[in-house]
This record gives structure tokens, sequence and C-alpha cells, in this order.
């Protein structure tokens, strides 16, 4: 049943993994904002050190703020330290943002290793999903062919009326 779950629910993770990934390679065209670091700070995230830098911006006048440093899910935590060391407060920064929607913005562009390792895990963990279930199919229905009939001895048949 988990497994079936799992079908189920990691063709949707897959789609957004595969869009993220295209976004961030739409990401390299983007124009960019002068932007300034407002808060640079380690957090805990599933028990892993990840770096949380927000930065504010303005396009046309109108001000936004934003927390992505990359389209990354995620960094291991020995480079925590290096980013943060990357966006200290109050450095100003130039910020890609999507022309069609500005409030989505980014510090760094592109679809890096990292950005394509979430989709690629997720693939392969879809193929060991698939293949478990297919072995586990395979085996049943061979213990099925194997196992020998169950004997009734014509009581199939007989009904008894507790009346």
């Amino acid at each position: 049943m988990l497994q079936l779950i799992f079908l189920i629910i990691f063709p949707f993770a897959v789609y957004k993994a595969w869009k993220n990934v295209q976004l961030a390679k739409l990401s390299t065209g983007w124009p960019t904002a002068p932007g300034r670091i407002t808060a640079a700070e380690t957090m805990r995230v599933m028990f892993r050190k990840q770096p949380r830098v927000t930065y504010t911006y303005s396009v046309n006048g109108a001000p936004f703020s934003s927390q992505r440093i990359s389209f990354a899910g995620g960094y291991r935590p020995k480079e925590t330290d290096a980013i943060l060391a990357r966006y200290p407060v109050g450095r100003e920064v130039p910020v890609s943002y999507a022309p069609e929607n500005p409030a989505e913005a980014t510090l760094e562009t592109g679809a890096t290793k990292q950005v394509r390792s979430q989709l690629n895990i997720l693939l392969i963990l879809f193929a060991v999903i698939v293949v478990l279930n297919v072995i586990t199919y395979y085996v049943k229905s061979l213990d099925q062919e194997t196992r020998p009939p169950i004997r009734t001895y014509g009581a199939a048949g007989l009904v008894i009326n507790p009346a």
C-alpha cells in the first residue's frame, strides 16, 4: 500500500522538481535590479543547518523582498558558512527577477548540479519503487502458481441451516 501511495505522489514531485529546473534555466536571462541584504542567518531545517538570506529590491518603483538564494532544494551544511560569507548584511547585490512576476527573484541563477540533483534523486527513487512493485507482483504470482490447491472435499456445496 505504501508503494502505491509513493507511485501516486512521486509523479507530482518529479513534475515540480522538473519545473524548478526549467525555471532555474530561464533565470539566466532574467533582468537584474540592485538589491540589499537585510538579514543573513543560519537556520535549522529538518536537523540540517541551512543559510537564510533576506534581501530587498525594487522593480519599477515597487518594493519587493525575497529569501531565495538559488533554485537548489537545500545546501550541504558545510556550505552554509561560505554562502553567508558571500551575502553579509548591508551588502548591495544584483537580484535577478522574473520579468512577468517581479516577486519571483533569486541571487544565483542557472540550473547548477545542486538544482538538478533533486530531480535526479526523485527519478532514481521512482524507478526503484516501480522495480520493487514489479518484483513483488512477480514473486506473489510465482507463489500462487506453486502452491497446491486447497481441497474442500465437497464442503463447498454444503449448506447448514441453523434453525
